[in-house]
């Protein structure tokens, strides 16, 4: 009987010790992240021509309702998307990617490490510019709303977090351009 209760009461410690300690990993959170977008082609002609790699950033806010569980919006400019050094019968081309986007995200807590996987939606601009003999002279910009979705890992050091991720955004940009991706680091505080 006496090992019984001793173990009803360890077991109950060890609950209401947990739940403390989950209790710090939820709350609302900011952070900057800035990384590298890139957008493949598949045709190989304007893989030669097109540079499509370029330094993105992220400015962002979350609130972690669960351990396991939050929302996330934020800014996301992917870059540009400019012509390569050899690519001489073109005067101008620049296709600049940015956007809003929303998640829902999902946690695993290896404390003090989580990693996690969201999936949402960013509605997004893509103005083009282009002049020369090529494509002639345009100034184009489109709207849309598409899929996006990544995974990514962070180490909690108190209030602030070190996070990498992937993220990939199903942009409509054009029938030979791929979805950007972007690969990131950055920084989270989180206040409460």
């Amino acid at each position: 009987m006496r090992v019984i209760k001793w173990a009803a009461v360890c077991g109950i410690a060890s609950l209401l010790a947990g739940t403390t300690a989950y209790a710090q990993d939820t709350g609302i959170y900011a952070g900057l992240s800035v990384g590298q977008s890139r957008t493949d082609f598949s045709d190989d002609f304007l893989d030669d021509i097109f540079d499509g790699k370029d330094t993105a950033f992220k400015i962002y806010g979350g609130y972690r309702i669960l351990d396991w569980l939050g929302v996330e919006t934020g800014y996301y400019d992917l870059g540009e998307i400019t012509l390569k050094g050899n690519a001489t019968s073109i005067a101008q081309f620049r296709l600049e990617e940015s956007g809003f986007a929303a998640f829902g995200v999902l946690y695993w807590n290896l404390a003090p490490v989580d990693l996690f996987v969201k999936g949402g939606l960013i509605a997004s601009q893509a103005h083009v510019r282009a002049s020369g003999s090529v494509f002639g002279a345009f100034d184009d910009t489109d709207n849309s709303t598409d899929l996006a979705y990544g995974i990514g890992a962070q180490v909690r050091l108190g209030s602030w977090a070190l996070r990498a991720e992937y993220e990939r955004f199903d942009l409509d940009t054009g029938d030979d351009f791929d979805s950007p991706e972007m690969l990131s680091v950055g920084a989270t505080y989180t206040f409460f």
